[in-house]
């Protein structure tokens, strides 16, 4: 079996969609496999029913092998360690997730319990020490206040996600595909996420309604979020296309760039002039382009059914 390493995976601020399957639905898996979503999550959570736990964990762990073998981040949703979560963990770790999700993580001790479970699986199997993440998810509004400390208990810590259904149950708000109800919190929690070191994964947007879905993604590109959990494989490439900057976006920008550039040591420049925050935001537009197009460098050398899209 092929073990993970850290230098084979989509480095975590690269990883634009997150898309959760069933731990058991074979057809399931297949479909969020063909979505060529940057991370597939197995969820032995909500998508798993109780009963079938036993049969899915090492369904779970052969699909990561699958995920690897394609380029996708492998990752497993476990249930909380009081319930199924050690059980979970003892069935899939032999597969060598890369990522390990903490659903409705409330404190820090509940972090600090998972790594050390996830010390002891890796020191059993021969797996890479140190090299599993892990991602707690945010589904209260007691997971929001306390955040800071949740994502300091452990350096396994890459990203964190923030769910959507359970936390606007537990705020009592109204759901809308708008958004609304959510978006002080979305705000917060990548302020948050940013000074934490941590990578922000936005809530999933769980509405069929393509203009809404756009907008949803306009305005959490706008405030900086880079990735975006769906349980929808159609909404995969939408994500992507709103999270890697175009050839057009890019055209623009470096032309922002130059203009600015050149006015800015006095040559002539043709149009309206260009304002700093356009600047700024072009020459991060162009930085971040360059961070896909090394990693695709990197990708076409280690998988020989082509770099992940």
């Amino acid at each position: 079996m092929t073990r993970p390493s850290m230098a084979s995976r989509r480095p975590a601020s690269l990883r634009r969609s997150w898309l959760f399957t069933s731990g058991l639905d074979e057809q399931m898996q297949q479909a969020a496999l063909d979505s060529r979503a940057d991370v597939l999550v197995a969820d032995l959570e909500e998508f798993t029913a109780p009963v079938d736990r036993p049969a899915a964990r090492p369904r779970v762990a052969a699909l990561m092998v699958r995920c690897r073998a394609q380029g996708a981040v492998a990752a497993v949703r476990v249930n909380r360690l009081a319930g199924d979560g050690l059980a979970d963990l003892r069935g899939v770790m032999p597969g060598g997730p890369q990522v390990i999700l903490l659903p409705c993580v409330e404190c820090a001790e509940e972090i600090t319990a998972l790594a050390e479970a996830i010390d002891l699986f890796e020191a059993e199997l021969g797996l890479p020490a140190g090299t599993t993440e892990i991602v707690p998810t945010i589904e209260s509004a007691l997971g929001v206040v306390r955040i800071q400390s949740i994502l300091a208990a452990s350096e396994r810590i890459s990203a964190c996600l923030l769910a959507a259904e359970d936390l606007t149950a537990d705020l009592g708000a109204e759901r809308g595909p708008d958004g609304l109800e959510l978006n002080h919190l979305r705000s917060r929690f990548l302020v948050e996420c940013r000074a934490a070191g941590r990578v922000a994964i936005d809530c999933p947007f769980n509405y069929r309604d393509l203009q809404a879905q756009a907008a949803d993604l306009g305005w959490a590109r706008r405030i900086g979020l880079k990735g975006k959990c769906t349980v929808f494989p159609e909404q995969v490439a939408a994500i992507h296309a709103a999270l890697t900057p175009s050839p057009e976006q890019l055209a623009c920008a470096t032309e922002t760039v130059a203009r600015f550039e050149a006015a800015r040591r006095g040559g002539a420049a043709a149009g309206q002039p260009i304002e700093s925050p356009d600047y700024h935001t072009a020459r991060r537009l162009l930085a971040r382009d360059t961070e896909f197009s090394a990693w695709a460098a990197q990708a076409r050398t280690e998988w020989p059914n082509g770099e992940p899209s």
